[in-house]
C-alpha cells in the first residue's frame, strides 16, 4: 500500500476501501512512486516489511510449487526464511530512497552531500568569517605606545558568548596618546576638572524650567521656601518682551548631573508668563535685599507721579539701571527700571501740595530720594495713586544662583557637538578624524569628530539613531582587530616530491577566515601562512592555471570542520620537496557571535605605557559557515552570475556571498535621490555586511551602471492575536509554546534571519504557526507598525502583510500580545 492509503496498481481507483480495489488489500503489489516538481523529499520506496512479506508468501503468477502450502504459526522455518528476506528487503529499500535523496541538491538530507553535490559546480561553501573590530587604547603617562603585530585582546565572557581573542595584523604606534591627561582648569559648558581624558559634555537640555522649576549650580544658600525671587531676562526692558517674572519658591531638590555633581532645581510658583522657549542663559535669578516705601509727610502729599517716586529717605546703594518690584497688598507686582536717583529736602510739616517750601514756624526738614523710573508706558500714579503708604519698593536684586540648562540624563540621538576640557595636542584642528564616543555604560558609536582650534568644542557626525548615557567619552587612539587567536608554526609534516598534491590537516578549528583579499574564495581569505623550509607559500583559491614551479597552496573544510591545506601536483603548483620540513601559522576563531559593546578589554599582551583598551563598539562583519540550506541556493546562483552581475537577482547573489552577510535583496526600482532607475541592494543587518556587499559588488557589477546598496529596513511591528484555547489544557503553557513558534530562534516566524528582506507574511501562515495542540482557532489577529512608516501594505488585519522594499518586519517580545480564552 502506499503511504496515502492507496495500492498503486493499474486498476486501482485511488480509494482506501478494498471493495472497490480490483487487487484487493492483501495483494502486496508495490508502492506508487510520484514525485512532482518542488518536493524537499523524494518517494522511492517499493514498500515495507508487511508488503514484501505478503508478496512472497503470495505464488507469483503460473507458479505451482508452494500451491498446498499453509504458513504456521509455530515452528514453520520457512516462514521464517521469509521474513528474513522481508527485513533485507525493507532495509535495503529504506537506504535506497536515502541514497537517492542524497543525489538531489534540494533533498539532499546531510550537509556534506549538499557540499559533494556542488563541489560538482566548483563552488566553495562559505566557510565561517571572522568579525573585526576598533578599540582604543589608552596610555599610562605621555610616551608612545607601541602595539606589534599579534598583539591580542580577550572578551570577558557573557551569557550565550563565550571568551573571544581579538588580534592585530600590523604593527600600530601611537606617538602622542591622546588619552593622557594635560594641565587645565575646568572651561565653562565643559567636563569638570579631575575626571578622565577625553571626557566629552554633550549639550544641555536649552530649556529655563524643567520639571517644574529652574536647575542653580551647586546648593544657594541665600535661598528658601517661601523666598520671592525674579527671574530677569538678560535683555529685559520695560513693557518690552521677554518680561521678568515674579516668582515664589516651593520647593529645592538636590540633583546630581551625569559627573556627580550635585546641583539644585528650584522649583517655582508664578512662571506663567515665562516663554516655554526660554533658556538659563538668556535668564538671571534674584533676589532683593533691601525694602523702601514712599514717604508718609507730609500727609496726602503727592509722592507717586507718572514715572517718578519719592522715598521716604535715601537709597543710595541703587544704580542707575537697576530692576525695582514695586508691589502693594492685593495688586500684582510691577517691575521698573531706576532711570534717574536724586535726593531733595522736604518738609515734614510744610503744605502737602508743596513739601519742598518750608513753613514759616520750625520747620522739619528730611532728606528724600526721587527715583525716576522707566515703567513701560504705564502711569503710576493710575495704578497705586499719588499718595500710597502701602506701597513696597524692593530693590538691590542679587544673584540668587547661576542658572544651568539641564544636563542631559539620556541621549535620544548623536549630539551634534561636544566639549572637551582642550583639545588633544595631537589633534589637528578643522581635519575630521575617526573616533569612538563611549558612554558610561560602555556602549557608544564610531563618529567623524572634527576640533575646533579656539576651544575645546568637537563637531560630531555619525549615526543618529543612536543611544547613549552620559558622561560621555571621546577616545581618538584606534587600531583595528580581527577575530582569531594565532597557532605558531605548527608542524605540517615533511614534504614528499613522490606524492602530487600533499594534503595536511590543521590541528585547530575553526580556522578564522577574514573579509577581503579572496585568497580562499570570493570575498575572504584565510589566516593560514605556510611555510616550506623557511620559505612563505602563497595561497590561492585553485590550482587551475599555476604554474609547475609556482609556490602556492590551496585550503578546503572537510565535513569535520577541520581544514587542509593542500600543495600542488607538479603541474599546477610546485611539489614541496623530499624532507622539507612544513609548517603553518593560523589563527583560530570564527563565527557570527560577538562580543557584546564594552566586554572586549582584557589585555593578553603586555605593552608599555598601555594601560588599557576600550571597546564601545562592538565588532562586526562575522558570519557561521553558509548552512545547507543557503548553499542549496547560493550554489546554483553563483554559476549563472560567472563571477559578474548583470540582472537583479545577480546583485542579490553577488551581496548574499560576501562575507558577513546574513540576507540581501536587489530590485530595479526609482530612486527618488538620483532621480532614475537603478539597481537598489538591501543588506541586513549591520553597518559591516553592507561594506562587504559594497566591495563585493563593486568588483562584480559594470562601473557603468548605477548602484546603491542601502542597509535593509527594520519595521518595528506589534502583533495582537486571540486564542481559543481546549479548555483542559493548561492555558499558560499554550500560549508559552505559540510565543515560542513565533519568536524564539532559530526556526520561529518572526525570529532573526527568519523573513526575508521585502518578504510578505501571510495570515495563514501566523496562524498556521499558533495551531499548536491545545490552540483551537486563532481571531482578531492585528499586525501594526510603528515609527515615522507605520503604515504596513495590506492594513493590520488584512491577509497580507508586506513591508515594503528592503525591509523586514522587526517583532519584539514585548510587543506581542495574546490573549488566550477556553472555548467549547
Amino acid at each position: 500500500m502506499s503511504r496515502d492509503g492507496r495500492c498503486g496498481c493499474a486498476p486501482c481507483t485511488g480509494a482506501r476501501s478494498t471493495a472497490v480495489c480490483p487487487c484487493g488489500v492483501d495483494t502486496g503489489c508495490p508502492w506508487p512512486i510520484r514525485n512532482p516538481a518542488g518536493l524537499g523529499v523524494l518517494s522511492y520506496r517499493l514498500g515495507d516489511f508487511s508488503s514484501f512479506r505478503r508478496a512472497m508468501l503470495r505464488p507469483g503468477t503460473g507458479e505451482q510449487e508452494l500451491t498446498a502450502w499453509r504458513p504456521g504459526a509455530a515452528n514453520d522455518l520457512a516462514l521464517q526464511v521469509v521474513d528474513w528476506w522481508a527485513y533485507v528487503a525493507e532495509v535495503l529499500d529504506f537506504y535506497s530512497e536515502l541514497i537517492a535523496n542524497g543525489c538531489y541538491l534540494r533533498t539532499a538530507p546531510l550537509p556534506e552531500q549538499v557540499n559533494r553535490l556542488v563541489a560538482v559546480l566548483g563552488y566553495r561553501p562559505r566557510p565561517a568569517i571572522g568579525a573585526t573590530g576598533v578599540l582604543a587604547a589608552l596610555a599610562g603617562r605621555p610616551a608612545p605606545v607601541a602595539l606589534p603585530a599579534g598583539f591580542a585582546v580577550q572578551s570577558k565572557g557573557v551569557p550565550g558568548v563565550e571568551p573571544q581573542t581579538f588580534e592585530i595584523g600590523t604593527p600600530v604606534t601611537f606617538e602622542e596618546p591622546t588619552s593622557v591627561a594635560s594641565s587645565g582648569d575646568a572651561v565653562e559648558g565643559g567636563p569638570p576638572a579631575g575626571v578622565p581624558p577625553g571626557t566629552a559634555v554633550p549639550s544641555a537640555r536649552a530649556e529655563l524650567l524643567v520639571r517644574g522649576g529652574v536647575l542653580v549650580r551647586g546648593k544657594p544658600s541665600a535661598v528658601a521656601v517661601g523666598d520671592r525671587l525674579m527671574l530677569l531676562p538678560r535683555t529685559w526692558q520695560p513693557g518690552k518682551a521677554p518680561a521678568a517674572a515674579v516668582v515664589k519658591v516651593t520647593a529645592l531638590v538636590p540633583e546630581r548631573d551625569p559627573h556627580r555633581r550635585v546641583n539644585t532645581r528650584v522649583l517655582l510658583s508664578g512662571t506663567s508668563g515665562v516663554a516655554a522657549d526660554a533658556k538659563a542663559a538668556d535668564y538671571r535669578l534674584l533676589r532683593h535685599t533691601t525694602a523702601h516705601h514712599p514717604a508718609t509727610v507730609p500727609a496726602a502729599s503727592t509722592v507717586i507721579a507718572a514715572d517718578t517716586i519719592v522715598l521716604d529717605g535715601t537709597a543710595r546703594a541703587l544704580k542707575t539701571g537697576d530692576p525695582l518690584l514695586l508691589e502693594t497688598p492685593g495688586k500684582g507686582p510691577h517691575v521698573v527700571r531706576l532711570d534717574g536717583y536724586e535726593e531733595l529736602v522736604w518738609y515734614a510739616n510744610a503744605n502737602s501740595a508743596d513739601p519742598l517750601t518750608p513753613p514759616a514756624a520750625n520747620p522739619i526738614p528730611l532728606v528724600v530720594a526721587r527715583l525716576s523710573l522707566d515703567t513701560g508706558g504705564k502711569k503710576l500714579d493710575t495704578e497705586f495713586g499719588p499718595y500710597n503708604p502701602a506701597l513696597t519698593v524692593r530693590a538691590g536684586w542679587t544673584e540668587a544662583g547661576a542658572l544651568l540648562d539641564t544636563p542631559l540624563l539620556r541621549l535620544a540621538a548623536l549630539p551634534a557637538r561636544v566639549t572637551l576640557a582642550a583639545r588633544p595636542a595631537a589633534v589637528a584642528p578643522g581635519l575630521s578624524r575617526l573616533a569612538l564616543l563611549e558612554d558610561t555604560r560602555g556602549a557608544g558609536t564610531a563618529v567623524k569628530a572634527t576640533a575646533r582650534h579656539d576651544s575645546g568644542e568637537v563637531t560630531l557626525d555619525g549615526p543618529a539613531d543612536t543611544t547613549l548615557t552620559p558622561p560621555l567619552r571621546l577616545l581618538w587612539d584606534l587600531f583595528p582587530v580581527s577575530r582569531g587567536a594565532t597557532v605558531p608554526a605548527e608542524l605540517l609534516g615533511l614534504g614528499d616530491a613522490t606524492l602530487p598534491g600533499q594534503d595536511f590537516t590543521l590541528a585547530g578549528k575553526p580556522v578564522t577566515y577574514l573579509a577581503g583579499g579572496s585568497r580562499s574564495g570570493e570575498g575572504y581569505s584565510s589566516t593560514v601562512e605556510l611555510t616550506v623550509d623557511g620559505i612563505r607559500w602563497q595561497e590561492v583559491p585553485m590550482f587551475h592555471g599555476r604554474g609547475p614551479a609556482e609556490r602556492v597552496f590551496v585550503t578546503r573544510e572537510d565535513e569535520a570542520g577541520f581544514t587542509h591545506v593542500l600543495t600542488g601536483d607538479g603541474v599546477c603548483g610546485a611539489r614541496p620537496h623530499t624532507g622539507a620540513v612544513i609548517t603553518a601559522t593560523y589563527r583560530v576563531g570564527a563565527g557570527a557571535a560577538v562580543p557584546p559593546a564594552g566586554t572586549l578589554t582584557q589585555i593578553l599582551t603586555p605593552v608599555d605605557n598601555l594601560s588599557a583598551v576600550r571597546n564601545p563598539v562592538p565588532p562586526g562583519g562575522g558570519a557561521d559557515a553558509d548552512p545547507a540550506d543557503r548553499v542549496r541556493t547560493e550554489a546554483p546562483g553563483s554559476v549563472l552570475t560567472f563571477g559578474r552581475a548583470v540582472s537583479g537577482d545577480d546583485y542579490q547573489v553577488v551581496a548574499a556571498r560576501a562575507p558577513g552577510v546574513s540576507r540581501a535583496t536587489a530590485a530595479w526600482s526609482w530612486d527618488p535621490a538620483q532621480q532614475r532607475a537603478m539597481v537598489r541592494v538591501f543588506v541586513g543587518d549591520d553597518d559591516a555586511a553592507v561594506a562587504s556587499a559594497r566591495a563585493a559588488l563593486r568588483a562584480a557589477c559594470d562601473p557603468n551602471l548605477p548602484l546603491t546598496v542601502l542597509p535593509a529596513v527594520r519595521r518595528p511591528v506589534s502583533l495582537r492575536l486571540g486564542l481559543r484555547l481546549d479548555p483542559d489544557r493548561v492555558a499558560e503553557q499554550v500560549v508559552a509554546r505559540v510565543r515560542e513558534a513565533l519568536l524564539a530562534a532559530p526556526g520561529g516566524l518572526f525570529a532573526p534571519n527568519v523573513l526575508g528582506l521585502g518578504e510578505a507574511v501571510y495570515r495563514s501562515r501566523v496562524e498556521a504557526c499558533c495551531l499548536l495542540p491545545g490552540v483551537l482557532a486563532v481571531h482578531g489577529l492585528r499586525l501594526e507598525g510603528h515609527g515615522p512608516a507605520a503604515a504596513i501594505d495590506g492594513g493590520p488585519g488584512g491577509p497580507r502583510f508586506a513591508p515594503g522594499e528592503g525591509a523586514w518586519f522587526d517583532l519584539a517580545p514585548s510587543q506581542l500580545f495574546i490573549n488566550g480564552k477556553a472555548g467549547e
